[in-house]
């Protein structure tokens, strides 16, 4: 794993966040927000997650541990109930994400760099693998929230790296 492949990933995980989030502003409220029974329950509550994860990983990688049980819900009630106000949110960390990939360099891909869990216990892990995890996380969720959507009977956007390809 490269630079250029860890820009790649996150210039389609942004694509691909950019389709599911345009889905979900198609939905009404109680689509959003009904529980599923999968993953954060709702449509609502596995992009909010989405979102939030994204943002805990990308302050670990520059040295910050968000903690506490608070993180996520704080992030989801900072939203409200509106999806384009957590694009904006969600946009933020894009820019603030890219800004940061831009300063890195390939031997930092390869150092350990320690990071404290979300229940305050201390890990580690090289700097590549906080950075694949957090694209795999994404890609794992959008697939739950797809999966979501097409439960409702309406078609959801195709999201798979090979699309982004294409």
């Amino acid at each position: 794993m490269n630079l250029a492949d860890i820009h790649q990933l996150f210039a389609y995980t942004e694509w691909a966040n950019a389709l599911v989030l345009d889905a979900a502003e198609k939905l009404t409220p109680e689509q959003l927000t009904e529980d599923r029974k999968i993953s954060m329950g709702s449509i609502w509550g596995t992009l909010t997650h989405m979102a939030a994860a994204e943002w805990v990983w990308i302050e670990r990688g520059q040295g910050n541990s968000p903690t506490g049980p608070t993180v996520f819900p704080e992030w989801e009630a900072a939203c409200g109930d509106s999806i384009a106000t957590l694009r904006e949110r969600w946009n933020q960390v894009a820019a603030q994400r890219q800004a940061w990939l831009a300063t890195l360099t390939e031997n930092d891909l390869a150092e350990v760099r320690a990071f404290k869990r979300l229940n305050g216990a201390e890990s580690s892990l090289k700097l590549a693998h906080q950075l694949q995890h957090c694209v795999n996380h994404a890609t794992l969720h959008r697939g739950q929230v797809v999966g979501m959507i097409r439960q409702l009977g309406i078609v959801p956007p195709a999201t798979d790296f090979l699309f982004y390809l294409r």
